[in-house]
């Protein structure tokens, strides 16, 4: 997708939960996520539900991308991940061009402020087939408020390797910033089902220590639309069934 294209949903901001979920739908059947492809999953003790989008075959090794969308509501979690959920349709839209190798599920989960109340809810409902064949859960956080970062002490070493591959690849930027005094992640859900994980977003140090934001920055979010599209698209060739798969 061209930069204005990406970089307008980032314009007018939903302001409830309710409403943002209704705009995520919206963005993925646009995108040609549509039928029993798009789906609502309701979350115990949220007021929105998560929003998820099926690509490809569920019988094959999937890879699940999944950014939360809730707003911010509390000094722990005090940043809008509105730019990282509303970046998935994104990301999916350029995925589905060519055929690929992986089937891919999108979620944007309904957390409940600190709490990954969404990722929880759907990890909890994988089924063991499923989480044997899920090859990979990236996990997408606040994005375009810095170059990309991503959080190497929590993440699979492998899909870190990876990553730093299409970063030099596409000669973008990146680096490694910890974001464990934020708090739980969407990805620790995943990491208790011993699934492979990785965290990806644009905090800086100042952001975590501080609990506040720098501006957003338009060409630091493309960039980072632009490596993820290229990291998973190239996960997809490269990842291969866990040894434990069948």
């Amino acid at each position: 997708m061209s930069k204005s294209a990406v970089l307008d949903r980032m314009k007018n901001v939903p302001r409830t939960n309710q409403e943002r979920a209704a705009k995520i739908k919206e963005l993925f059947a646009a995108a040609g996520c549509n039928g029993n492809s798009l789906s609502e999953e309701q979350v115990e003790g949220a007021d929105a539900p998560n929003v998820v989008c099926r690509m490809g075959n569920e019988d094959s090794e999937t890879i699940i991308v999944g950014a939360h969308y809730d707003r911010p509501s509390s000094a722990q979690r005090f940043v809008d991940d509105w730019s990282g959920a509303s970046l998935l349709p994104a990301v999916y839209q350029s995925l589905r061009q060519r055929k690929r190798s992986h089937g891919f599920i999108f979620v944007a989960f309904a957390d409940q402020g600190t709490d990954p109340a969404g990722a929880r809810a759907f990890a909890h409902h994988l089924k063991e087939p499923q989480i044997k064949h899920t090859e990979a859960m990236v996990n997408v956080d606040a994005l375009g408020f810095s170059p990309t970062k991503v959080w190497t002490a929590h993440s699979n070493k492998e899909l870190v390797h990876d990553l730093i591959v299409m970063v030099y690849a596409l000669k973008l930027p990146a680096s490694q910033i910890d974001l464990a005094a934020m708090g739980n992640t969407d990805s620790d859900p995943f990491a208790a089902l011993h699934i492979p994980q990785i965290t990806i977003h644009s905090l800086t140090q100042q952001d975590v220590v501080s609990h506040s934001t720098t501006p957003f920055r338009p060409g630091n979010y493309y960039d980072t639309y632009r490596l993820l599209c290229g990291y998973l698209a190239y996960l997809d060739q490269t990842l291969k069934p866990r040894p434990h798969a069948e």
